[in-house]
């Protein structure tokens, strides 16, 4: 069977970490990077999905950086992390393009079985979902 690769996009190292652990426990493969940019190469086989730090204040770094212009990675849903799932942070996310927002204090169990729905859902590939997951 094929574990789902998760790229987990996240600057702070023990969250990273900590979804890391909790997502290969639960059956996922992971691959990580503090930041992935529009020039962000996937490697030799494509993640399943991303889980990428929403800046809430906007501007360069978004998860909108991390798919950009490639053709590849737009067709790849993006759930984005924050702190809170405020209707301000969805609104933020939806306009970055992701397909669900996740608590930063969320589990990796958590976290797994949200990315299973977001992978098993068709709405996720056309981009019209607006989940939360705590």
């Amino acid at each position: 069977m094929i574990r789902p690769l998760v790229l987990l996009s996240i600057a702070d190292d023990e969250l990273r970490a900590r979804f890391a652990y909790g997502l290969t426990a639960c059956g996922f493969d992971v691959t990580m990077t503090k930041v992935a940019t529009v020039r962000h190469q996937f490697a030799s086989r494509r993640p399943d999905v991303i889980v990428a730090t929403l800046n809430i204040q906007g501007g360069v770094g978004g998860p909108s950086d991390i798919l950009g212009r490639d053709p590849g990675g737009r067709s790849v849903p993006v759930v984005a992390v924050a702190p809170d799932v405020s209707e301000a942070t969805r609104d933020i996310a939806r306009r970055e393009g992701c397909v669900a927002v996740c608590l930063t204090a969320c589990s990796g169990a958590a976290l797994a079985m949200g990315l299973r729905a977001v992978l098993g859902s068709t709405d996720a590939i056309n981009g019209t979902t607006a989940r939360t997951f705590e």
